[in-house]
C-alpha cells in the first residue's frame, strides 16, 4: 500500500517522520463538522480538491502539536492566495488585455483587481494613470516592458460578487433587503461624488489632486462601498477586516470615515417629516389616531468612558448604568424614520433633548405627537403651538377607569412600532457593543446613516 502524504501543496510530509518542530508527523483527516471542514478547505487553499483521504500534517498547527481543542484550523506553513508570475500580452489587435499564466487564461474585465494593485515598477509617467482595460487606445499606449513583471498581490477574502445573488446573505452582511438596494443607493453615491474620492495618507482627495502624488484606491470602489457597509452591519473590528480585505487598519479608518461622512451628506433626503395631509396611509393601529404626524422615543448606545471627569459626569445614565450616547427618535404611522437628533450625553432628559433638538420648528398646527409618560412636560411646549399630545395617562386614584385602560391599550398597540424601529436601527451591530472614542468625531454620522439605512428595508407597518 502506498504512504499517505500531506495534501498541502508543496508538504510532503508522511506519518511518522521527524517534522519541522522535530517532532513526529502525525496526519489529521478533515474534521466531520461541516463548518470545520470548509475552514480546513480554505486555509489549504484546496477548496475543489476532493480526494478520498485528504490528510493534514501535524506542522502547519502550533508548535507541530497538530490538531487540539483550541487550535482547530491549520495555519502554519499554507499556500498564499496570491497572483504569480503571469504575463500580460497587450495585443493590436483586440481590445483586451490577455493575461496568460500556467493555470489559467484570466480576462481582466472580469477583475478589477489587476492593473492598478499587481503592476511592478511602472514607469514615471504612467504612474498614476488610470488604466481601462477595454480601452484599446490606453492599451497601446503603455509601454509592455511596465507590465512585464507583476508582483504577488492578495485578493480580499469577500467581495460583494460573493453575495449578491443571495438576499439573506445582503441582508446579514449589508443590512439591506437585496442587490437591487445596494446598486441603487451604490449608484445614488456615485453621482455625488464617491468615485472621485481618493484616499491620501491624511485625507481623501480629489482624483486630480490624487495625480499630484495622493495615494491610490487599493480596493475596487464596490467593494469599498460594501466593506463601509460590513462594519455598521456586523460591528467588525479595524483588524478583522483588515486580514477579510488585504489593506492595513489605518487605510481600513480613513475609507470608513470618508464614505460615511458622504453616505451622511446623501441620506438626509430620504429622512424628512412630511406634511400631516400627505401621510395617506393610515394602519389599522392609528385608526384612532388619524391627526399622528410623528412618533417619538429616545435611545441610548454605550461609549467607552471618557478620561475627562467632566464629559464622564454628562454622558454617564443612571438607566443604563454606563456611559451612553442618546438620540431623539422620530418615525411616521408606517415606521420610516422621519426625524433623527444629534447624540446628546446620556444625562441629559428626553424633555430637554426635544426641546433642544428643532423638531417643534418643523411641526404646525393641528398635528399630533405620540409619545410614552417620559415626554410629559413637553405637552405645555406643544399645546403653544396648537399641537395635540397623546400620552399613557397616569394614575391619579386608587385604579385607572376603564377608560383610562382602553386609552394605555391603544395607545401602546400603536406607540410599540417606534421601538421595532429602534430595534432595527440597533441591529447596525456597531451600535450594540462600546462605541471607541476614536469614533466619537463622527458617531453622529454613523448613527445617522444606521438609522436612514433601515427606510430602505420593507415598511415596518402595514
Amino acid at each position: 500500500m502506498g504512504k499517505n502524504y500531506c495534501v498541502v501543496k508543496d508538504c510532503h510530509n508522511v506519518s511518522g517522520r521527524i517534522g519541522r518542530f522535530g517532532k513526529p508527523v502525525k496526519l489529521h483527516e478533515l474534521p466531520k463538522k461541516q463548518h470545520l471542514r470548509t475552514a480546513w478547505l480554505r486555509a489549504i487553499s484546496r477548496k475543489h480538491f476532493n480526494p478520498k483521504r485528504t490528510q493534514v500534517c501535524s506542522d502547519h498547527f502550533p508548535e507541530g502539536n497538530g490538531r487540539t481543542w483550541n487550535n482547530q484550523v491549520p495555519t502554519l506553513f499554507l499556500p498564499h492566495k496570491t497572483v504569480k508570475s503571469v504575463k500580460v500580452r497587450l495585443s493590436t489587435n483586440s481590445n483586451k488585455m490577455n493575461i496568460e499564466s500556467p493555470a489559467q487564461a484570466v480576462d481582466v474585465n472580469d477583475h478589477n483587481y489587476s492593473v492598478h494593485q499587481i503592476v511592478k515598477g511602472p514607469s514615471p509617467q504612467h504612474r498614476n494613470l488610470d488604466i481601462d482595460p477595454t480601452d484599446s487606445k490606453a492599451s497601446k499606449d503603455i509601454l509592455p516592458s511596465s507590465l512585464d513583471n507583476f508582483s504577488n498581490c492578495e485578493l480580499p477574502e469577500i467581495t460583494i460578487d460573493d453575495i449578491k445573488d443571495n438576499n439573506d446573505k445582503m441582508l446579514f452582511y449589508t443590512g439591506l433587503p437585496d442587490y437591487g438596494t445596494y446598486k441603487a443607493l451604490f449608484e445614488s453615491l456615485i453621482q455625488q461624488g464617491a468615485d472621485k474620492l481618493v484616499l491620501d495618507s491624511s485625507a481623501m482627495k480629489t482624483e486630480t489632486d490624487a495625480k499630484k502624488g495622493g495615494a491610490k484606491r487599493k480596493l475596487r470602489i464596490e467593494d469599498e462601498f460594501f466593506m463601509v457597509l460590513m462594519r455598521l452591519r456586523l460591528g467588525l473590528l479595524l483588524k478583522d477586516l483588515e486580514f477579510r480585505f488585504k489593506i492595513s487598519s489605518g487605510r481600513i479608518s480613513r475609507i470608513f470615515k470618508a464614505w460615511i461622512q458622504l453616505m451622511c451628506q446623501c441620506l438626509q433626503t430620504i429622512v424628512f417629516l412630511p406634511p400631516l395631509k400627505e401621510m395617506k396611509a393610515i394602519p389599522k393601529c392609528f385608526e384612532k389616531f388619524r391627526d399622528t404626524r410623528i412618533v417619538l422615543d429616545c435611545t441610548e448606545i454605550f461609549v467607552q468612558t471618557p478620561s475627562s471627569l467632566q464629559t464622564q459626569s454628562q454622558t454617564f445614565s443612571n438607566y443604563k448604568g454606563h456611559n451612553t450616547l442618546k438620540s431623539l427618535i422620530g418615525i411616521d404611522k408606517i415606521g420610516a424614520v422621519v426625524f433623527v437628533s444629534r447624540l446628546w450625553g446620556g444625562s441629559v432628559s428626553d424633555t430637554q433633548i426635544t426641546r433642544e433638538s428643532g423638531l417643534y420648528d418643523l411641526l404646525e398646527e393641528g398635528d399630533a405627537v405620540m409619545v410614552d409618560k417620559g415626554f410629559i412636560h413637553i405637552k405645555g411646549d406643544l399645546s403653544q403651538r396648537g399641537v395635540k399630545l397623546y400620552c399613557p395617562p397616569f394614575l391619579t386614584k386608587n385604579q385607572f377607569t376603564k377608560k383610562e385602560v382602553e386609552s394605555t391599550r391603544r395607545i401602546a398597540s400603536a406607540r410599540i412600532h417606534v421601538e421595532r424601529k429602534m430595534e432595527q436601527i440597533k441591529n447596525f451591530r456597531i451600535l450594540q457593543g462600546v462605541i471607541p472614542i476614536s469614533l466619537c468625531d463622527i458617531v453622529d454620522e454613523v448613527f445617522f446613516v444606521c438609522a436612514s439605512l433601515t427606510n430602505l428595508l420593507p415598511p415596518l407597518v402595514k
